[in-house]
């Protein structure tokens, strides 16, 4: 009778060891899968940014003026483009103003005189003397009528341009984000961004309002509503 018993146990046995076996398989099936899909490596290669980084660099901001044969002044308009040139300067740039002045051109001594006109408007417009630079730029063919060219350095935020398929996502066999993604939202937020040095580190925590702060106080003291009323007359415009 014992070795009947002993027979009979012999099935659950290689069952219970089948199933342990697979098992183990499994799990060693789903270990793999997790570390070709799920590992930081293959999350950081997934990610948008470093394939499309928006890079921060000192960029030439340069503005053209046209300057035609017979031409000794500043038109009013060229004026206010200078205006706001200088707007620009004072916000975002670094570093020389540069007047370029055409040598070798067909309207070569009118650009002359418009560039001198140029560099005086700068200063009165408040460019100190100093940082203004007024440097020729030779023209190869002279019948042309070149422009005056204004440039400073400003600090700009770019990114790589799209379009780029290395691959054909029609026929992947993976869960990856295709190469070009991410790509126009990077562009986007580099042509949104006012001071690409936010980029390089936050800015300063501005001084807070005491004013303000002490009048709220003073409300709360004194039982008053001290909540901003902004939230009420938006919603009583809206009825």
């Amino acid at each position: 009778m014992m070795n009947i018993r002993n027979h009979d146990r012999y099935p659950a046995r290689i069952r219970q060891i089948g199933m342990a076996v697979s098992m183990v398989i499994a799990t060693g099936f789903l270990a793999g899968c997790q570390n070709a899909g799920t590992t930081e490596m293959a999350l950081y290669e997934q990610d948008y940014n470093r394939r499309h980084p928006i890079l921060v660099s000192e960029e030439p901001e340069v503005v053209d003026i046209e300057v035609g044969m017979k031409v000794r002044k500043l038109s009013p308009q060229i004026q206010r483009r200078l205006r706001s040139f200088v707007l620009d300067y004072r916000r975002t740039g670094t570093g020389s103003v540069t007047v370029q002045v055409p040598s070798g051109s067909a309207n070569e001594i009118a650009a002359v005189a418009a560039g001198r006109s140029a560099g005086q408007t700068l200063r009165k417009l408040g460019v100190p003397a100093s940082r203004i630079r007024i440097a020729p730029y030779q023209v190869d063919d002279h019948g042309k009528v070149a422009p005056v060219r204004l440039a400073f350095l400003k600090l700009k935020a770019k990114a790589p341009e799209c379009g780029i398929w290395p691959e054909d996502i029609g026929r992947t066999t993976t869960d990856r984000s295709y190469y070009n993604f991410g790509c126009a939202q990077q562009q986007n937020l580099a042509a949104m961004i006012e001071n690409p040095a936010d980029l390089v580190r936050p800015r300063d925590m501005t001084v807070a309002d005491g004013a303000q702060r002490a009048r709220v106080i003073e409300q709360y003291r004194s039982g008053e509503d001290s909540s901003s009323s902004f939230g009420t007359r938006e919603s009583a415009s809206s009825l």
